[in-house]
């Protein structure tokens, strides 16, 4: 008898099993088909491709100024620095004709054809030349490429999270969002907590040694918060916070762009640099600071008796 039921209960049980893993593998499916972590993953590579590009290119310069030294103070810009390297090469190629057309004013092409005649620069193997070329081309191709994705981001997040994207840019809000976890994470997320997003370990730093916690972390790089005196960062810091915090909620669960919220930042912004238009006074020393430093020679008095 209790063979026989349990020999019933098996295809409940394994149809069970098989409908459970349908199901997970559904929330999978729906999970990884979010566009606010397909932007995540652009942000993040966006990133990449800066440090990238920024290795690729100081390499290829350093190279090529071994044979031209004096090419790289002129034209400062790196990318067209690497674009003159591949598509000129050697530095008797250089001249005016070859120059024309590149952005390059008047007087910098001719400090270019000066330099050139009286480079100090030692001289370069084909070989040598062609691997230059090639790193410089690289760097070209990945500054195009960096391009298209800043391209991406910025169409993208108007489309996943347009309110986040109006406070604080298209980039810095894919940053806030690929910090958190995810548009759903941004919209749960305290204002004190998107304010240091970015700088947990100069908070830790100061959890542990008891040092100023940080003020901001990934919205220094907002115009408003980098662009105002010191004194007032981390009051505008606080604001546009405040506002992101609104703003992701408001993408997440309504996905509707509403302009009151940028109207309120700005006001509240511009009350900040009325406010507090003159520095504070000094501030005096924390009880850390005036405390004496033991050096190790001074020991105290029960120690000596």
């Amino acid at each position: 008898m209790a063979e026989g039921v349990a020999s019933d209960e098996r295809p409940s049980i394994e149809a069970l099993r098989q409908r459970s893993i349908a199901e997970a593998e559904e929330v999978i499916r729906r999970s990884s088909s979010r566009p606010d972590l397909h932007l995540v993953q652009a942000i993040q590579a966006l990133d990449d491709a800066d440090k990238f590009l920024n290795i690729t290119a100081t390499r290829a310069i350093e190279w090529y100024g071994l044979h031209f030294p004096e090419l790289s103070p002129i034209v400062q810009d790196n990318t067209a620095m690497c674009r003159l390297i591949s598509e000129l090469g050697r530095r008797e190629n250089v001249d005016a004709e070859r120059l024309k057309g590149r952005g390059l004013s008047e007087r910098k092409v001719e400090a270019i054809l000066i330099a050139r005649d009286r480079s100090k620069g030692g001289e370069i193997s084909e070989g040598d030349l062609g691997r230059v070329q090639a790193l410089a081309t690289l760097a070209v191709a990945l500054n195009s490429q960096r391009e298209k994705l800043n391209e991406y981001v910025d169409s993208y997040m108007k489309r996943v999270a347009p309110n986040v994207a109006e406070l604080a840019g298209a980039t810095i809000g894919a940053r806030l969002m690929a910090k958190a976890g995810g548009l759903d994470r941004l919209a749960v997320l305290p204002a004190s907590t998107i304010q240091i997003l970015g700088a947990e370990k100069a908070l830790f730093r100061a959890l542990r040694t008891g040092a100023r916690p940080p003020k901001h972390g990934i919205l220094f790089q907002h115009d408003q918060v980098h662009n105002a005196p010191k004194w007032q960062r981390g009051k505008i810091a606080r604001t546009i916070a405040n506002k992101v915090a609104i703003a992701a909620r408001v993408d997440y669960y309504r996905g509707s762009e509403e302009g009151s919220i940028k109207a309120g930042l700005d006001r509240r912004i511009e009350s900040i640099k009325q406010k507090y238009s003159a520095p504070p006074p000094p501030r005096a020393p924390d009880r850390r600071d005036r405390r004496p430093r033991f050096d190790g020679r001074k020991r105290d008095k029960r120690q000596r008796r």
